[in-house]
């Protein structure tokens, strides 16, 4: 039998509690360290909701 690696999961976003995986593409809060995925970046219109200051993406 073969072995299947599992993919690493780095986080969840804060806000829908989505997993975040290594090569995902998620958004973070270098003041709070906040991890957030996508969909919630573009409802949070690129801001943290923590703090309000704007996220960076991640590759």
């Amino acid at each position: 039998m073969a072995y299947i690696p599992k993919t690493m999961v780095l986080g969840r976003c804060v806000r829908c509690g989505k997993k975040i995986y290594k090569g995902d593409e998620y958004y973070y809060c270098q003041n709070c360290g906040i991890s957030y995925c996508p969909d919630c970046t573009r409802k949070l219109q690129g801001k943290c909701a923590v703090c309000g200051k704007p996220l960076v993406k991640k590759p």
